[in-house]
């Protein structure tokens, strides 16, 4: 792959959860800035992508920028950006793209990001679509199966995929009359394999924190403080290369209710 920036040039946050006041500006001074450069390329890695857009939101402040489109070699430029964390997606002709990484400002620096575009496949965009419409009318939780065998002694639960798709890292809500809890899905196994995502009809078996009952039910649940940019992605906006860049994978605080419910 021979994108612009070489991925040893990264320095790895991982475990960021949205943070307030990080890199945050003592009151009365003005907010340090940055600038962000980089170039955005099909799922190759080395065709350029014209005309996408990357829109950055700050996830201290919720501050959104939007770079000018893509020239033809992909380059993109931002400049005076607020010194902090940022979350992305990036908005194409053929449509958006959301990314669960996020990547960092620093004062007086140019950040530089090489940024790769893998669309999703028909089945699986279209089974994320589906989540993200009944998300929006239903507080960010979207029922995607049930449980239907639990094992106590390893806390593991095979869940019945009803609709859409699950993956790993997806945020999961488990509830029923004697359960409540979120989670992070951290592993997924199908007949025996260890797989990314089940999609409806599958019946895959996670490693849960808590006990399970048959019957619960599995929500999936939008990143808390962190929202995607897209409702409806074709794709994901993955980093390949940087230079500068402070770079994690989204994830959450389980600060929410444990079972049995009280």
């Amino acid at each position: 792959m021979k994108h612009r920036w070489a991925k040893a040039g990264i320095v790895l946050i991982l475990g960021i959860v949205c943070t307030s006041g990080l890199f945050a500006a003592p009151a009365g001074q003005t907010p340090a800035r940055g600038n962000l450069i980089g170039y955005i390329y099909d799922k190759d890695g080395t065709t350029p992508v014209a005309g996408a857009v990357i829109k950055l939101r700050n996830i201290s402040s919720g501050a959104v920028y939007e770079a000018p489109a893509a020239d033809k070699a992909g380059y993109f430029k931002i400049e005076n950006l607020a010194k902090g964390i940022y979350n992305f997606g990036i908005s194409t002709p053929a449509g958006d793209f959301n990314s669960n990484e996020l990547v960092g400002i620093i004062e007086n620096e140019t950040t530089k990001l090489s940024i790769s575009l893998s669309p999703y496949e028909n089945e699986i965009r279209q089974s994320m679509q589906e989540i993200a419409r009944e998300q929006t009318v239903k507080e960010n939780e979207a029922r995607v199966g049930r449980v239907v065998q639990f094992a106590p002694g390893t806390k593991d639960a095979q869940v019945f995929i009803e609709k859409g798709v699950l993956q790993v890292d997806d945020r999961i809500r488990v509830r029923g009359l004697q359960t409540n809890f979120y989670q992070d899905v951290s592993t997924m196994g199908l007949e025996g394999v260890k797989v990314k995502r089940a999609l409806a009809g599958q019946n895959p078996w996670l490693r849960v924190v808590r006990d399970a009952q048959v019957g619960d039910g599995v929500y999936l649940v939008c990143k808390k403080g962190v929202p995607p940019f897209f409702l409806t992605p074709c794709g994901i906006a993955t980093v390949v290369g940087g230079v500068g860049a402070l770079v994690g994978i989204i994830t959450t605080v389980d600060k929410n209710p444990v079972s049995p419910i009280k």
